[in-house]
């Protein structure tokens, strides 16, 4: 009992069975997960290590170097990234790409304790570690309290009440809050007064940090219960702080008690320089990043934020405003919606070319097949969690046009048998008989077209993962629907044709069987005339623009603005305001959020943040529109250029599937720090020259200033002094020494040691003081004086040497063509010994992914042969259809070229895809021709009839799916694929149905006479 006889038999059953799937499928669409873009694994964790007081130098070679070592014991590790600034070390830790997303928690359990493993070997001042392996968090949401007339702890009281009423929501993971200033409390105590009181800083150091320090008073035994003593005395406002009595004096000497108050001007202020600030439109305010759990429908989840940010702006003050930075759920609704209608258009016009060529009959069981395949596939992403985004919703339609071919092939063949006089049980027994497995074995090599992507472990691989997900489970699907429903639906509804008077044909219709008539009485010629096509194809070929990735088309945009290393925050925000100013002039802007001192939370996988940098911001620029960002940032660069010259600005795009920053890198690794800024500025000055780049610079960035105090050791040590007393004495004269802590509620509040009348000028009149001395001594007395150098700040390294980045971006040109017209002089750059260069950026992950793409392919290129070579039982069948493939590179650059669309990894995957398409239609034809030559007719007549036979199917497949593609050309994502797949299909389907005849001619010439003179015989 084959499938048609089953399904014929038990039809109650199936269409039972049937309505409960369509509803399954109905239920599906509406439980699936939604993203806007499918995301993809970040295999980077970040190690920080605080070395407080080291020079950037030190931390490379104490603390950095000493753990990388340790990192390299990893099996797993792909690179190592460092960057040693002063105080801190920081080493971005990534894994190898052929780590599976689910054992990336054992990976960084194994991080951790390697970090453990070396903090013996670390200074003792160095052992905070931070392991970040959530480095890579996506805040789909980002939401900004934003007030001119509240006070900055206000803001911070509202946000963090407005965190908690968005946590309590089901499918919120995490909340957190970004541009807060910490307060502190000053206690500002001027040198005269500290001189007259007799006190000195260890006293008020140790008399302060005793007081608030938490310590377990024990217990008493009372009957039956045990009694906890409490501790009291901490404290927990300034006044408790002001009312603290200091002994002053030492042992005998003391000169009695101090009210803390009477001698010290105590305050609350915020931590001066801040470390990050938030502005929503020039506003001050703090962003809420908010990220959902994954796999969760974030359309509705968008809905429950909206009515909760809604219920709590209407409770606070008149003038406390709620802005929406980031949204993804408006912007995922959109995603889902337009590739819904571009779904909905391409299945109209499937249907539409149908009815037009099959009849409404056919065409109506034949769209009906392709709504339940899928329905059914809708089915299968429920089941194993891929999510309706863009990737996976364009995956339909590219599998559109395919999902129809083995249901029309069914349905086309059914209809010829009841036209042969078959009863319509028999004939839809044989149909099912004659083409289930040739059926398969062409669906399975479409599928295998696809499958380069699986094998691919890169970034862009994972990204475009769906597309092999949906092609394999939607293709394999319509397999079993075009084996049970369609012979079902085409037993129950085409009926046997009345006997009428035979058709005449068409004149096109004549005119294609002569035409197939000439090619197989002279498979010779016809193959000659492709030869030229072929290499005028070739020819045209460097006309096809490349480009590895596009944009994405969210209309926003960033800027990123540096002014020279070691600036002051003060100053990038007030030269942020300008940049503000002129934005929100702009018609373009709807909306900007700017953060100083830092980068926005990561609300894309793509968006990796910046460093904490003082003399670092970001502005992120909502537009009304993707087409405003284009003029934006042609006159945004003008204005930043000859209002900041002397700053690093930069308009950004959004990226869709890579995450460098930069769209050209060039990487220069040696030991010696003024050997590799030297071929940094040869390369920059090439990189500068070329028409078509801009922000050129390197990620070491300038020296920033250091003052060295000369100390006088003599005059030290006979004034009692040490290297520490004169650190402490500048720092409390500086930033001010921290002494304890206020617990204020669920807040440590720091309090700050200051002296109120210092500065840079007074420097050398600071006091210093010993530790444990009452007597001081001005600093210039210890201190020869002070030099100002320059210092390198920032140590980047990779694997452990120390490498510069030179940077570029592209404008008006493809990142391949400018990088191929700047190659040869950078690489030309004469290397001392030890020293390299190699290529990073955007260019190096297109690279990387399309040489992966490359690599992977001929796995799935030899299980296609495999099939072939099974389903045929000889090598001749499938030479000739494998030799037919080069046709679809005609189609192919022609139809990017007059698409005017670039050849990147998404074209590269449709062409993969498409030889899967071509092979199909292949074996659809030959197997006819087989049949046809073991039913006895002759070669001639094999060839021709089975090539008439089978155009309808092979070419409705092939048309349906061109003209399905049609509504991706508009997409950024998927347009180049769409005009790959438009131009080749279209080409190689039309150029086969006359090569493969005459190939097959040529190939089985000798045969067909040696087994007529063995039958004459």
């Amino acid at each position: 009992m084959n499938f048609a006889e089953f399904a014929i038999k038990q039809r109650v059953f199936v269409c039972f069975f049937t309505v409960l799937c369509v509803i399954a499928g109905i239920y599906s669409y509406f439980d699936l997960g939604k993203l806007e873009d499918p995301s993809f694994t970040i295999k980077t964790a970040v190690v920080v290590t605080m070395y407080p007081g080291a020079s950037a130098a030190e931390v490379e070679n104490l603390v950095t170097d000493k753990i990388e070592t340790k990192l390299q014991e990893m099996s797993s590790l792909k690179t190592l990234r460092s960057l040693s600034r002063p105080g801190v070390s920081m080493i971005f830790v990534d894994l190898k790409d052929i780590v599976a997303s689910e054992t990336l928690p054992q990976e960084w359990d194994l991080l951790r304790r390697k970090v453990d493993d070396v903090k013996l070997m670390l200074p003792l001042e160095a052992q905070i570690n931070i392991v970040q392996d959530e480095f890579s968090e996506v805040y789909g949401m980002l939401f900004a309290i934003n007030s001119e007339d509240a006070s900055v702890q206000q803001l911070k009281d509202y946000s963090k009440e407005l965190q908690r009423r968005l946590k309590e929501v089901e499918g919120i993971k995490k909340i957190e809050l970004h541009g807060v200033r910490d307060r502190v409390v000053n206690v500002d105590i001027s040198d005269e007064r500290i001189a007259e009181s007799g006190l000195s800083a260890a006293q008020v150091y140790n008399q302060l940090s005793s007081q608030n320090l938490p310590i377990d008073a024990g217990s008493f035994d009372m009957g039956i219960e045990q009694i906890r003593v409490a501790q009291t005395g901490s404290f927990t406002n300034i006044e408790d702080l002001k009312n603290l009595t200091i002994k002053s004096g030492v042992g005998s000497l003391s000169s009695g008690l101090i009210r803390l108050g009477d001698v010290a001007d105590i305050y609350y202020d915020y931590k001066t320089p801040s470390l990050t600030e938030s502005r929503f439109n020039g506003i001050p305010a703090i962003t809420l990043a908010v990220s959902p759990v994954n796999g969760i429908n974030v359309v509705s989840l968008g809905d429950t934020l909206k009515e909760v940010i809604a219920q709590y702006q209407s409770e606070l003050p008149l003038g406390v405003d709620i802005s929406t930075i980031a949204f993804q759920p408006d912007e995922v609704h959109k995603s889902i919606t337009g590739f819904i209608s571009n779904l909905l258009e391409s299945i109209a016009i499937v249907v539409i070319i149908l009815m037009i060529f099959m009849g409404w009959r056919s065409a109506s069981i034949v769209g009906a097949s392709l709504l339940m395949t899928i329905l059914f596939t809708l089915i299968y992403m429920n089941l194993v969690g891929v999510d309706l985004q863009r990737v996976s919703v364009g995956s339909f339609i590219l599998a559109l046009g395919m999902l129809v071919d083995n249901a029309i092939v069914i349905t086309d063949m059914f209809s010829s048998k009841l036209k042969a006089g078959k009863e319509r049980f028999i004939a839809a027994k044989e149909c099912i008989n004659e083409t289930s497995m040739p059926l398969l074995a062409a669906t399975v090599i479409a599928i295998m077209g696809a499958t380069p992507v699986v094998f691919s472990t890169t970034d862009a691989a994972e990204f475009a993962l769906s597309v092999v997900q949906i092609l394999a489970s939607s293709l394999l699907l319509s397999w079993v629907v075009a084996m049970t429903i369609t012979p079902l639906m085409c037993w129950a509804f085409i009926k046997a044709p009345v006997e009428t008077e035979e058709k005449k044909e068409t004149t096109a219709a004549k005119k294609f069987k002569a035409a197939i008539t000439w090619t197989v009485a002279n498979p010779k010629y016809t193959i000659a005339i492709i030869i030229p096509a072929l290499i005028i194809t070739l020819v045209a070929t460097p006309m096809v623009k490349v480009n590895f990735i596009p944009t994405s088309d969210r209309a926003m945009v960033f800027v990123d603005y540096w002014l020279p290393n070691g600036s002051r925050i003060q100053d990038v925000s007030e030269d942020m305001k300008q940049i503000e100013q002129w934005l929100l002039a702009r018609p373009e802007v709807d909306s900007i959020s700017t953060s100083i001192g830092a980068s926005a939370p990561r609300f894309s996988v793509t968006v990796e943040p910046e460093p904490l940098d003082g003399s670092y911001g970001q502005i992120l620029i909502n537009t009304h529109s993707f087409e405003d960002i284009e003029t934006l940032v042609e006159e945004g660069d003008i204005w930043l250029s000859e209002t900041f010259p002397q700053a690093q600005p930069r308009f950004r795009d959004l990226k869709l599937a890579t995450s460098d920053k930069f769209s050209i890198e060039a990487r220069f690794s040696g030991k010696d720090p003024l050997v590799l800024k030297q071929l940094s500025d040869q390369a920059q000055i090439i990189l500068d020259q070329h028409p078509h780049t801009r922000y050129v610079r390197d990620d070491w960035r300038q020296e920033s200033k250091v003052i060295h105090p000369i100390i006088n050791q003599e005059q030290a040590r006979l004034a009692g002094i040490n290297r520490t007393d004169i650190a402490l004495a500048i720092k409390r004269a500086s930033d001010g020494l921290p002494i304890g802590q206020i617990r204020e509620y669920d807040t440590l509040v720091p309090i700050m040691l200051k002296s109120s009348n210092a500065s840079l000028d007074d420097l050398g009149d600071v006091p210093v003081r010993s530790l444990l001395g009452l007597h001081s001594v001005p600093l210039s007395h210890v201190v020869d004086g002070f030099e100002v150098r320059g210092e390198q700040s920032m140590l980047w390294r990779r694997d452990r040497v120390p490498t510069i980045t030179v940077q570029a971006g592209v404008f008006g040109d493809t990142i391949g063509n400018v990088r191929n017209e700047v190659a040869t002089q950078i690489e030309a750059i004469a290397l001392p010994a030890g020293y390299n260069m190699e290529w990073g950026g955007e260019y190096a992950d297109e690279r990387e992914a399309i040489d992966d793409i490359m690599l992977q392919t001929p796995k799935a290129f030899l299980i296609m042969v495999i099939i072939l070579v099974l389903l045929f039982n000889a090598f001749k069948q499938p030479a000739i259809i494998l030799i037919t493939l080069p046709l679809a590179f005609i189609g192919v650059c022609w139809s990017l070229i007059l698409f005017d669309k670039p050849f990147g990894f998404m074209a590269l995957v449709g062409a993969i895809a498409l030889s899967g398409m071509i092979i199909k239609n292949g074996i659809v034809l030959l197997d006819q021709i087989e049949l046809e030559r073991k039913n006895g007719a002759a070669l001639d007549d094999a060839i021709i009839n089975s090539t008439l036979n089978r155009t309808m199917a092979i070419s409705m497949g092939a048309l349906t799916t061109a003209l399905g593609m049609v509504p991706l050309l508009k997409d950024l994502l998927f347009d180049q694929m769409a005009a790959t797949i438009i131009g080749g299909l279209a080409v190689a389907t039309v150029l086969s149905l006359f090569i493969m005849p005459a190939l097959y001619k040529l190939l089985f010439k000798r045969q067909a006479q040696q087994e007529l003179t063995h039958e004459n015989a």
